[in-house]
């Protein structure tokens, strides 16, 4: 019994996690972090002038030229803390440059809500010297759901480098990274 009793009342031992499920693990957290940290908007470095620099979504169409969700940005404008946000843009249709001016309002959680082309929901994903990048959720009036990630620059190049890190981000959220298309060069509207 006395041998009994002691197997009872071992601790069993703990099984190894495996390498690929702690990476698996590990790659989550620091998404969910780099997303969740990337929210804090600071207003100084996003006012201004802004150009829309590479665009993908997993409805490639809608971000195509000529495509309804094809945001070519011109102006950023934060005030109240940048819990409000507006965005002077352009959109093509046939050709023709189309401007439009969208205001956007901040919730508590950092995601702006705004109304174009239905309703959307985005937040700046990460934000460092001269560039900025989005992920927006639009619901079009007929309930379809669009996914967008949008890279804009104080100038419209993207470096190699920079394209690259963007392909990543916008394929950690869903978009595949086939879908992402250079803007640099189809930007004929004007300043």
């Amino acid at each position: 019994m006395g041998a009994r009793s002691r197997r009872r009342h071992q601790t069993p031992t703990k099984t190894p996690t495996p390498p690929t499920t702690m990476m698996v693990t590990m790659k989550a957290l620091l998404l969910a972090l780099a997303v969740g940290v990337a929210c804090a908007v600071d207003p100084a470095q996003v006012s201004g002038s802004w150009r829309t620099a590479a665009i993908a979504s997993d409805s490639p169409a809608l971000t195509a030229d000529g495509g309804r969700l094809r945001v070519l940005l011109r102006h950023l404008q934060c005030s109240q803390d940048c819990r409000v946000l507006t965005v002077t843009f352009y959109t093509r249709q046939d050709g023709v440059c189309l401007p439009h001016t969208v205001v956007a309002q901040a919730g508590e959680d950092g995601v702006y809500e705004a109304e174009f082309e239905g309703r959307n929901r985005f937040r700046v994903l990460q934000q460092d010297d001269g560039h900025l990048v989005f992920l927006n959720r639009n619901e079009a009036r007929d309930g379809a759901v669009t996914h967008v990630t949008l890279a804009a620059g104080q100038d419209q190049e993207l470096s190699d480098e920079d394209l690259a890190r963007f392909a990543a981000l916008t394929e950690q959220n869903g978009i595949p990274r086939d879908n992402v298309e250079r803007v640099a060069g189809t930007d004929t509207c004007a300043a």
